[in-house]
C-alpha cells in the first residue's frame, strides 16, 4: 500500500500522471537509452541485464524501476502498453532524421541534418542565442 507521504513521491514527477508506459529490459535500455541511468523514483542504477524489467514513457524521459512501476501505477494511473511499439529513436518533425540527445537532465535533442533543437516534447524547436 503507497503512503501518502512515500519519499519516492517527489513534485518534479507531475508529468507522469496518466502517462502510458512500455515495459522493457534493462539489456535495451543500455543499448538504445544510455542516457537513462536510474530509476526517477528510487534511483536504482540501470545494469544491463537481460532478466530485469523497466518500464518508460513513451517520450523515453525517464526510467522506472519495477519495484517503483508496481508500486506506484495506480497512484499515477498509468497505462501498461505491450512493449513492442518502443519508438526508442526520436525523430525530427521537419525532416524525419533521427535526432540525438545532447542534455539529458533538461531532454534537448538537436537534428545532425538541419541543425535543430528541440525541447523534450518536440512540438517547438528550441532558439539558439
Amino acid at each position: 500500500m503507497l503512503k501518502k507521504d512515500d519519499w519516492r513521491l517527489r513534485n518534479d514527477v507531475e508529468y507522469l500522471k496518466k502517462a502510458s508506459i512500455n515495459p522493457t529490459n534493462a539489456e535495451e535500455m543500455c543499448k538504445y537509452t544510455p542516457h537513462l541511468k536510474h530509476c526517477t523514483f528510487c534511483f536504482e542504477p540501470v545494469q544491463n541485464n537481460l532478466h530485469h524489467w523497466w518500464f518508460v514513457p513513451c517520450d523515453l524521459s525517464c526510467c522506472i524501476c519495477e519495484e517503483c512501476y508496481h508500486d506506484l501505477r495506480k497512484h499515477f494511473g498509468w497505462k501498461q502498453l505491450d512493449g513492442w511499439d518502443i519508438e526508442w529513436f526520436a525523430r525530427c518533425p521537419k525532416c524525419e532524421e533521427i535526432l540525438h540527445i545532447i542534455s539529458s537532465k533538461h531532454y534537448v535533442y538537436e537534428c545532425s541534418k538541419c541543425y535543430t533543437l528541440y525541447s523534450k516534447d518536440l512540438n517547438d524547436s528550441l532558439k539558439l542565442d
